[in-house]
């Protein structure tokens, strides 16, 4: 599965190339265009969220809170609650070209006729530095707790490059590649250390300007068993703008994992509504 995902990703890449050249820009422009694609690149508006009206970087980040509830009752009863925090922001430094950084803190529960039947807790902060044409550097720190897929706390530290590989006024493209050293403490007891390669596709496309359908595929290939050891993390999702602080998103998350624990299943999926205010 693993070794059919890269495929894929190569076959895509190897589509995108082929596409006309755009006319060559100076690599201040490219830069400029760079920093417009990330700045929608975790937080949708219906500006640039992290420039005021002149154009200029805002000099506080901008912050987004989410949360959705569900409660069903008749012949079953089932409640769910989730809730989420980002903070985004660019950060210049002396002549270099703006930093761009985002930290996400992120909650999901799940009962079932009062019995748990899903609980994680994620927190991720991400950074990346825009290159010359439409290249890109990046550096994540995650950690997460997840008892239903058998971790206790995982920890993750990935570096890496990146590269835009195609962008116009509705949609783009961005594939990133690097190594990552990752740490897992399990619920059921023991612990483990390794080093990864890790492979991300992220797709974004507007829809009537102010709205998006997002698509982010991640992929985890341990490099001691790169064929039989690797997770696969896919998460589709859609973002109304309600008004210019209000929003509504739909995401469908799915995780799976090659080689889990004894006793647990290799596919985690949930979906989660959620509303968003930006301040």
């Amino acid at each position: 599965m693993a070794g059919r995902a890269s495929l894929a990703i190569a076959l895509l890449c190897l589509a995108i190339s082929t596409l006309p050249a755009e006319v060559s820009k100076k690599i201040g422009d490219v830069q400029i265009d760079t920093m417009k694609y990330l700045s929608l690149d975790d937080i949708e508006a219906r500006y640039d969220p992290t420039r005021d009206s002149r154009e200029h970087l805002r000099p506080k980040p901008l912050q987004r809170i989410e949360a959705g509830f569900s409660d069903t009752g008749g012949n079953t009863r089932t409640t769910t609650l989730n809730a989420k925090y980002t903070l985004a922001h660019r950060w210049r430094i002396r002549k270099f070209a703006p930093l761009f950084y985002t930290l996400e803190l992120s909650a999901f529960l799940a009962r079932d006729e009062g019995r748990r039947t899903a609980e994680e807790y994620k927190a991720l902060f991400s950074a990346k530095q825009p290159l010359p044409r439409k290249w890109l550097g990046y550096v994540n720190l995650g950690w997460l707790k997840n008892d239903f897929q058998n971790f206790a706390a995982k920890v993750d530290f990935g570096i890496g490059v990146g590269k835009i590989l195609y962008r116009d006024s509705k949609q783009t493209l961005v594939l990133k590649l690097g190594p990552a050293l990752n740490h897992e403490s399990y619920t059921n007891g023991g612990n483990d250390s390794f080093a990864s390669f890790n492979q991300y596709l992220e797709y974004n496309r507007k829809i009537r300007r102010t709205n998006k359908i997002y698509l982010k595929l991640g992929a985890k290939e341990n490099f001691a068993d790169m064929q039989n050891d690797y997770e696969i993390n896919t998460l589709l999702g859609i973002l109304f703008n309600l008004d210019t602080k209000l929003d509504m998103s739909l995401e469908y998350d799915t995780f799976y994992d090659n080689t889990p624990s004894e006793g647990f299943g290799k596919t985690d999926t949930k979906t989660v509504v959620r509303i968003g205010y930006r301040f």
